[in-house]
Parts: C-alpha cells; structure tokens; sequence
C-alpha cells in the first residue's frame, strides 16, 4: 500500500504539473492563431514568377537550375527545436534520409534535427531553428537558398527537395516533400503548360535571367515553407500538450481517489483500535 504522505505529495505534484502543461498549451495555441494572422502568403509573385519562366524553353538553357550536372541530392530537413515534437522531427529526418539516399548532402534546420542526424554519425550542414520574426525568417530563408544554390553551382548536387511539415489544419500536420531544383519539376505544374515564344526578345541572356527569377523565386518560397512549418509546430505542440493534460486530468483522479480511500482506511481503522481499546478498559475496569 502507497504511504498516504507519499500520496499527497503525488496529487500535489500532479495538480501543479497540469497546471504548467495547460498554460504552455495555451500559449502555444496563442502563438498559432498570431502567427497565422500575420502570415502573408504573396501566391501573386509565384503564379508571375512561374508565368515568366514558362516562356523559356527549357531544352535549349545548359545551366545547373535546368539540366542536372549529377544525380546527388541536395536535401533541407525543416524541424523543430520545441519539445514534445520528437516524433514530428523524426518523421522529417527519416523521409529525407529515405528521398535523398546515402550520397545526399543534407542540410537541417533546427538543432535538434541536426543532434538526430549527428548520432548517426552522417555529416551535415546546420541551420538554427525558425523564429517567429519576420525578419529573422527571411534572413534565414535567404542564408539557406544561398548555401543550397552555391552547391548546385558547384556542381556538388543537382537537384534541392525540401521536407518540411506542412500544417493541413490545426490538429492535422502533413510530412511535405517539394522540389525546388530543377525549376523545370515544377513551373508547369504552377503556371500550366510551357508557352515558348519564338520572336520574344531577351534584352539579358536568358539563362542570367532564368537565373535571377530562379534564386527569388527559392528565397521566398523558403521564407513560406518556414513559416508553414513553424505553424505546423506550434499546432503539434498544442495537440500534444492537449493529450498531456487530459492524460494529467486523468492520472489526477485516480491519485485522488487513491488518496482519499488510503485516508478513510486510517482513519477507519484508528476508529476501530480507539473503540477496541474503549471496550478493553471497560472490561478491565469491571472485572
């Protein structure tokens, strides 16, 4: 039987451990719902970038961004420095492993990610993890695409995914993978069909041009794939932490009608001795 101060101590624990898990859970839940609203999501430059790019015939471009120089796979693994997100940074680290294969060069954001990767003992390029700030998020977007682009450049890689966790609503979260090189994956599938125009007149060469929309283009998109992902987090931590506290709920009854029955038990049986020893003296007293 469980000592009734040990009891105590336990129900007391658990009340003050409910506590702290429902306030981190609402303001997780807070910052969610500000970061949402703050969210802008600028899809007119990508729907203008894609049409811009779509005039290009992609058959006659030689450049890295177009035709990949090796097979080797550059990948980004967006994860989170939160706790209680353990198992959503391992669903990203284990389907960019699975995607990229054993020659890729990865690249992670987040230090917890990074220390995942690190105990396998494979090397990586790291990133801090993504800050509510607007700015700060854009500076790392931009510090990302430069790293991922100066290795396709180099030839060290020829294609870029992104596996990052994309929020399909508040309590649903989706492993996304997305490809950002070779541009030519995805700019019919954003703008339609390739519509090359034979008489067009390039006052650039084409490729630099290509090029220039190519790295705007990877920047902000890696800015919103950021965001989507910090969204992700903070919804995953709220419904987390949401288990946690009616799992703490629960345990709480339970110590309470454990401590509440180990309590009448004594106090029951101090009854039973103190009128146990009541009729003992009165037999005493009477003989």
């Amino acid at each position: 039987m469980i000592p009734l101060l040990k009891l105590k101590k336990d129900v007391h624990f658990n009340q003050e451990l409910t506590y702290v898990v429902d306030v981190l859970k609402g303001i997780a839940a807070a910052r969610f719902h500000v970061l949402e609203r703050r969210l802008a999501v600028f899809e007119q430059y990508f729907n203008v970038a894609s049409e811009l790019l779509t005039v290009i015939d992609f058959a006659h471009v030689d450049h890295p961004f177009v035709q990949p120089r090796t097979p080797v796979a550059g990948v980004v693994m967006v994860t989170s420095d939160a706790g209680f997100l353990g198992g959503l940074n391992a669903q990203v680290v284990n389907l960019g492993l699975e995607e990229g294969g054993p020659t890729a060069l990865l690249t992670v954001i987040g230090e917890r990610g990074t220390y995942y990767l690190r105990d396998t003992r494979q090397s990586v390029s790291a990133f801090p993890g993504i800050q509510d700030d607007e700015h700060n998020r854009l500076a790392l977007a931009d510090a990302v695409r430069d790293h991922v682009v100066r290795q396709v450049l180099e030839g060290s890689c020829g294609r870029v995914i992104v596996v990052y966790p994309k929020p399909v609503s508040f309590t649903v979260q989706e492993i996304t993978m997305e490809t950002l090189i070779p541009c030519s994956t995805w700019v019919a599938q954003r703008a339609g069909q390739p519509r090359v125009l034979p008489n067009l007149l390039w006052e650039s060469r084409m490729d630099e041009v290509m090029e220039y929309v190519l790295l705007q283009w990877i920047g902000r998109r890696l800015d919103q794939i950021f965001a989507l992902s910090r969204l992700a987090e903070l919804a995953a931590r709220a419904v987390h932490l949401e288990g946690s506290y009616q799992e703490l709920l629960r345990r709480g009854k339970k110590l309470k009608l454990q401590y509440f029955r180990a309590r009448h038990e004594i106090i029951d049986r101090s009854i039973r001795e103190v009128c146990a020893a009541q009729l003992l003296y009165g037999q005493t007293h009477a003989d």
